[in-house]
């Protein structure tokens, strides 16, 4: 299992590689620097990002935050009888440095705690903590990934009625 989650995913469609474009172009707005409030923007585009030729770097739009949302980078290719989309998913890289030294930091707190053990005769009970903060720190990046992954899959699958390869 790996600490910080990605993947790739190849999507198979029907449509010709112009479709696609259009499509791509309909459903992404230019990506927004700041923005403030709770509600869904009122222009119904599904991705921000941007999409120039046969390659795009696009995210869901979602009301509210999660630094776990995966940014999509991906090209249209051509496939037999239609278009084949291939993306890689992966997590901002400030978020992937950030969880590095926030899990680091814990870590090294965890060997500290072993070495009190050891050494002095700590309480044992202590290396529980850090272990639990890790443990949390892990699979709050997965679940938060892993949850918007399908969800973001699903709308390019369906905007662009394709199928996973």
């Amino acid at each position: 299992m790996r600490i910080i989650p990605s993947g790739k995913i190849e999507i198979t469609t029907l449509l010709s590689n112009q479709e696609v474009r259009k499509i791509l172009e309909e459903n992404i707005r230019p990506k927004k620097v700041l923005t403030i409030g709770f509600n869904k923007p009122k222009d119904n585009k599904l991705f921000e990002g941007f999409f120039n030729q046969d390659k795009f770097e696009i995210q869901r739009i979602i009301t509210g935050k999660n630094s776990f949302l995966p940014q999509i980078k991906g090209q249209i290719q051509p496939y037999i009888n239609g278009t084949k989309i291939v993306a890689d998913l992966k997590i901002n890289t400030f978020v992937i440095v950030f969880m590095t030294f926030w899990l680091g930091g814990i870590s090294l707190a965890f060997i500290g705690t072993i070495i009190g053990i050891l050494k002095q005769g700590t309480n044992p009970f202590f290396a529980i903590v850090p272990l639990i903060m890790v443990g949390f720190g892990v699979g709050l990046v997965h679940y938060g990934f892993n949850s918007e992954r399908e969800k973001s899959i699903n709308d390019l699958k369906r905007i662009l009625n394709g199928q996973i390869k």
